[in-house]
């Protein structure tokens, strides 16, 4: 911990924990109003929508723009495919290589449910609590940040 000989945590530190905690608690309430209202969790959607917007995504390429592990996409599209909303497809060219696709009715499901209770969630749990003064200054540092240590990717932040 960042702390002075007196155990006080340093001046730096308290922005960081902030930070840290209040993307916690604005992703666990998200993640509870969209699977209230869609019945799917915060990175299911997620996942249904960088499916729709880039097509058939190696498990890997999903996982990264996802930013959780192989093994973690994999659960993620058994659970998408068990409802229907994604299949597994190999490419004729390579048969090592395996692709996750928006079904139909994955795609039915995400414009119908998990966006609108998406977009809902974000503003009553985030933007609806913040100024748009606060919103540009967010995203301003959150930009910094990313590009600070080379992961400024402008396709993460398509929308």
């Amino acid at each position: 911990m960042n702390c002075d000989y007196a155990g006080r945590m340093s001046d730096s530190l308290y922005p960081w924990l902030h930070i840290q905690q209040g993307v916690v608690a604005v992703q666990d309430a998200m993640n509870a109003m969209i699977e209230a209202e869609a019945g799917c969790t915060l990175i299911e959607h997620s996942a249904l929508y960088r499916l729709k917007q880039f097509g058939d995504l190696r498990m890997g390429e999903l996982a990264e723009l996802l930013a959780i592990s192989p093994s973690g996409v994999t659960r993620l599209i058994d659970r998408l495919a068990r409802r229907g909303w994604v299949t597994r497809v190999q490419p004729e060219a390579s048969r090592r290589e395996v692709l996750a696709r928006l079904t139909p009715e994955g795609l039915a499901a995400l414009n119908t449910r998990t966006r609108p209770a998406y977009h809902r969630a974000v503003e009553e749990s985030f933007s609806g609590l913040l100024t748009e003064r606060d919103l540009a200054d967010l995203r301003r540092i959150g930009h910094k940040l990313l590009a600070g240590h080379d992961r400024w990717d402008a396709k993460r932040f398509a929308t």
